[in-house]
């Protein structure tokens, strides 16, 4: 008798440490307002001819954590490169972000794919960041553009 009490009260110990031990382990910092400043071009050349002279069609700038996706604000040209930059303020607690756009339309299936998406370390107020994407056609028809990340810096 006086073993499963034992055997009980260690149990009790065991879940309650265990349970305190996993409040107790730190949280990530969560983001304040994270402003991105980016440039997205279109960059192969594919069937359809040289994209690295078209405009980035449909932009949107996708954050996660929460998961937001939306036009940018503040866009502009980039006319010797035949980018577009943006300016777009996450929403807080932001801790990742990437773009989707199409550099191919006119198909009959013309869809986004890869997002080029990085995280944002915690106490980031800016993240400058450069895009470059891609169109390739896959087979049996759709064509897919895919962004990946090319360079970031973080402030």
């Amino acid at each position: 008798m006086k073993s499963a009490r034992r055997v009980l009260a260690l149990g009790s110990a065991l879940v309650t440490t265990g349970v305190l031990g996993l409040l107790a382990v730190p949280q990530p910092a969560t983001a304040s307002t994270v402003v991105v400043q980016g440039t997205v071009d279109c960059s192969n050349v594919n069937y359809s001819g040289d994209t690295s002279d078209w405009y980035p069609y449909s932009l949107q700038v996708v954050s996660g954590s929460p998961y937001t996706s939306a036009s940018p604000s503040g866009l502009y040209a980039v006319p010797a490169t035949h980018a577009f930059g943006f300016t777009q303020t996450l929403p807080s607690g932001s801790t990742s972000v990437g773009v989707s756009t199409l550099c191919s339309i006119g198909h009959q299936w013309d869809l986004t794919g890869s997002t080029g998406m990085v995280d944002i370390p915690a106490g980031t107020s800016t993240v400058t960041a450069a895009w470059a994407c891609s169109t390739a056609p896959v087979y049996p028809g759709p064509w897919v553009t895919n962004c990946s990340l090319q360079s970031v810096s973080y402030s």
